[in-house]
């Protein structure tokens, strides 16, 4: 049983740049990235690094604004909202412009129709994590933990919606596990928070670069579980 989640992070524009903003002259002032996930965590980490080259190459400054909320929808609203000209720019992934396409019954917005995408950039593996004192060495003791478990078991997420949340949904309905979902405002706080550093939760799914620091700490996933579930499993997260 090996999960894949591929998450694709992509610089998407309001509709109408190019019209907007003629080649000769732009950029002409700052532009602003909107971030919608919360600061310190992987995109927001990614975001600023591709920001600081931008303000290199472009001659302007490329100011990174963190606008977290609803798996990203306030994020991409802002930039839906802003003006077609060039100068508000989205980082947005396969959860802002796939998964909020399908799991809300009234979308936001239009992922099609209302961006105009600028490149893919990025791609990520993805880890599910295991508290480190799980009595589980191997993919089946996992699963079967989870099985008889699960009900007293907790498993965190970015938030409701997200990459997170859904990958650890669908291992629950995959073997049929019932461990009860405790969404964050984001990858870092789920990370960070000391019910997390406490082994409070039992299970997270995170992109690797975001439980590098938990591992690096002594506190992050049981090898054998994030070995077959993670890096060996081909998954990942494109940005």
């Amino acid at each position: 049983m090996i999960l894949r989640a591929v998450m694709k992070v992509l610089v998407l524009a309001a509709v109408l740049w190019p019209a907007a903003a003629p080649a000769q002259t732009y950029p002409s002032r700052p532009i602003v990235m909107v971030v919608p996930f919360a600061a310190g965590g992987t995109f927001d980490v990614m975001g600023r690094i591709m920001a600081a080259r931008m303000s290199e190459l472009l001659g302007q400054q490329v100011v990174v604004e963190n606008a977290t909320g609803a798996g990203g929808i306030i994020g991409v609203n802002r930039v839906v909202n802003a003006a077609p000209d060039g100068y508000t720019l989205l980082l947005g992934s396969t959860g802002t412009h796939a998964y909020n396409q399908t799991i809300y019954k009234k979308r936001r917005y239009d992922a099609t129709k209302d961006f105009t995408p600028v490149t893919l950039w990025s791609e990520q593996p993805m880890v599910l994590e295991a508290r480190k004192d799980l009595a589980a060495d191997t993919i089946p003791q996992f699963v079967a933990l989870l099985k008889a478990n699960g009900a007293k078991m907790q498993y965190g997420s970015a938030g409701a919606g997200s990459t997170t949340h859904l990958a650890c949904a669908l291992l629950n309905a995959t073997i049929g596990a019932d461990v009860a979902h405790v969404p964050y405002r984001g990858s870092a706080p789920a990370a960070k928070r000391p019910d997390r550093r406490a082994d409070r939760l039992s299970v997270r799914q995170s992109r690797r670069g975001g439980a590098a620091d938990l591992r690096q700490a002594g506190k992050g996933a049981r090898g054998a579980v994030e070995g077959a579930l993670g890096a060996d499993a081909g998954s990942g997260e494109r940005a």
